[in-house]
């Protein structure tokens, strides 16, 4: 490991020192930054850029939407009496609904 990595695919851009952490901006007038310079001119080089892990996909609006509604389609429920659904039986309600609702 080396004592400095780069924190952008960028070789000028900021770096972070790996002894503590510290995010090194690409600043002249900074003192940390002059450092680093000197230890690459010296013949070092930075460990290269990792790039962040791609974050998980975000489900459609749509998706998100059937499960609130089926949520809260069995609170309903539950504040009734009456059994709530499965999942497969508030699809096919759901559908019924539908097509009662186009019909119209």
């Amino acid at each position: 490991m080396a004592d400095y990595q780069l924190t952008t695919p960028d070789e000028n851009g900021p770096v972070l020192r790996t002894a503590d952490q510290a995010w090194i901006p690409a600043d002249p007038a900074n003192r940390d930054w002059e450092e680093y310079r000197e230890w690459v001119n010296k013949g070092n080089t930075p460990d290269p850029y990792v790039p962040p892990p791609e974050p998980e996909p975000v489900p459609p609006a749509a998706e998100l939407t059937d499960a609130v509604l089926f949520l809260h389609e069995n609170r309903i429920r539950s504040l009734e009496g009456v059994p709530p659904l499965t999942l497969d039986e508030f699809k096919t309600e759901a559908i019924s609904a539908a097509k009662r609702t186009k019909g119209k």
